[in-house]
């Protein structure tokens, strides 16, 4: 017995000695890595996808990538892209979700079909609401009609079955197509040059300032979700100043539904600290809750109150 013990280790320890040995450990913890990143790793090369598409536009058009708007409360409201052109400004929601998607526009949470594991979602065309009135107000350019999109990934499957009247519920690769259909000027030069201006003020050249922005975005979504009041003491409050006619309009939009919140409400469910995935509301064996979409990957939850 002791020498097959003596032979067992033998065995081993010219086995560690093998460059293939370290070649097999390498690849093993590569793949345990891709698995943990893997929500973050299929977000950004979603979002890669997104602006190469976008760059193809052409000179007339310019684009804005990750952006945080300030909101009402202080804090900032993040949007994906801004597409700025004399034919209109493009707010673009991305949804890097595959399976069957369904959902109506007046419908608060969609759904997500993997299988048989279903998900919701809060609605899209909400969300990229509030982004659209927090950008005319920071723009002050409230009276301005901006084209909302909804630009789902390749590896979706878009099941809804009412036409959408206040938004493009797309895929990413019919971006350009839909974006183009706008040929009637709307904007001067000088106003498109003013917008683009205020925009570049919005961006970060410093990624440290950037990463403290999202991290208090975050913070700041987790705490709404908590029903605790965010602590901002380093952000400025900005001075809003809606005018009759956006009051107006708001309120049209929520007489549609009375679900629908205004500026300062409208918004996701917020994105995972772990992993930046979009969260999603779940019911389990004792209640609701929420979750990250990344589930089983990530599994980052958060009970919501009675």
């Amino acid at each position: 017995m002791t020498g097959f013990f003596d032979g067992f280790l033998i065995g081993i320890g010219m086995y560690t000695k093998s460059p293939l040995f370290y070649l097999l450990i390498g690849l093993l913890v590569l793949r345990v890595l891709y698995r943990v990143k893997r929500p973050a790793i299929r977000g950004a090369f979603g979002e890669w996808r997104v602006n190469r598409r976008l760059a193809k536009l052409g000179d007339e058009y310019r684009v804005f990538a990750d952006m945080y708007v300030p909101d009402r409360e202080g804090g900032h409201t993040q949007v994906d892209h801004i597409v700025t052109s004399p034919y209109g400004i493009f707010v673009i929601e991305t949804k890097h979700y595959s399976g069957w998607i369904f959902g109506r526009e007046r419908q608060k949470n969609w759904t997500q079909v993997i299988y048989k594991r279903k998900e919701k979602m809060y609605n899209p065309i909400w969300q990229n609401f509030g982004h659209i009135q927090s950008l005319k107000t920071y723009l002050e350019i409230e009276e301005l009609e901006m084209q909302s999109i909804i630009a789902f990934s390749s590896d979706a499957t878009l099941k809804f079955k009412e036409p959408f009247e206040t938004a493009h519920v797309i895929k990413v690769n019919k971006l350009k197509n839909v974006i183009k259909k706008y040929v009637d000027i709307v904007l001067s030069e000088a106003e498109l040059k003013d917008i683009n201006v205020s925009l570049e003020q919005l961006s970060f050249t410093d990624k440290k300032q950037k990463r403290r922005v999202k991290t208090a975005h975050l913070k700041s979504v987790k705490s709404k979700q908590s029903g605790q009041k965010p602590d901002r003491p380093n952000q400025p409050k900005v001075d809003f100043k809606l005018n009759k006619s956006v009051s107006e309009k708001i309120e049209s939009v929520v007489e549609l539904n009375p679900s629908i919140r205004t500026v300062s409400q409208v918004g996701s469910l917020g994105y995972c600290p772990r992993c930046t995935r979009e969260l999603v509301e779940r019911k389990g064996k004792f209640g609701e809750f929420v979750g990250c979409s990344a589930f089983p990957k990530c599994r980052y939850t958060l009970k919501k109150e009675a």
